[in-house]
């Protein structure tokens, strides 16, 4: 089977960056969906039965003062602001951690010379326009009515 072989050089720092922060924000926007509707669900199924967080801790851990606790670490909408602030600031870190690895990656490249990457023949794609874009000319030519 014949292969076409191409060689990676090196790869953008801030394309990286972007896709990194997109999708770590991505990630915790979910994180923090996922988490206040276990959360509101847990609440409820805590009132209904009478129970507080407080009662549940004292069976578990006699001796802990939950709501100082609460208290100290910011709770209510304090805590929750923190808790994005410091969720968003995390994900840029992140991204930026991410830009510094892929510029050691390209100075390890520019040593050894690069990749080289396999694919397998196909047919030749025309990098101009994306898939999409093709498919929506395409659409545009074929709807086109015939006007007498």
């Amino acid at each position: 089977m014949k292969v076409e072989r191409r060689v990676v050089k090196s790869i953008s720092e801030l394309s990286i960056f972007k896709f990194v922060l997109v999708s770590y924000l991505i990630f915790f926007i979910l994180f923090v969906i996922i988490f206040v509707i276990a959360g509101l669900l847990g609440w409820a199924l805590l009132a209904t039965s009478g129970l507080t967080i407080q009662d549940l801790i004292a069976n578990f851990m006699p001796g802990i003062n939950i709501a100082g606790l609460i208290g100290g670490l910011g709770g209510g909408i304090l805590g929750t602001v923190l808790f994005i602030i410091i969720g968003l600031v995390a994900s840029v870190f992140a991204a930026a951690l991410a830009a510094l690895a892929t510029w050691i990656l390209n100075v390890v490249l520019r040593i050894v010379g690069g990749i080289e990457l396999r694919f397998a023949p196909g047919k030749n794609i025309n990098t101009d326009k994306s898939p999409l874009e093709e498919k929506y000319e395409q659409n545009i030519f074929e709807s086109k009515p015939n006007n007498p």
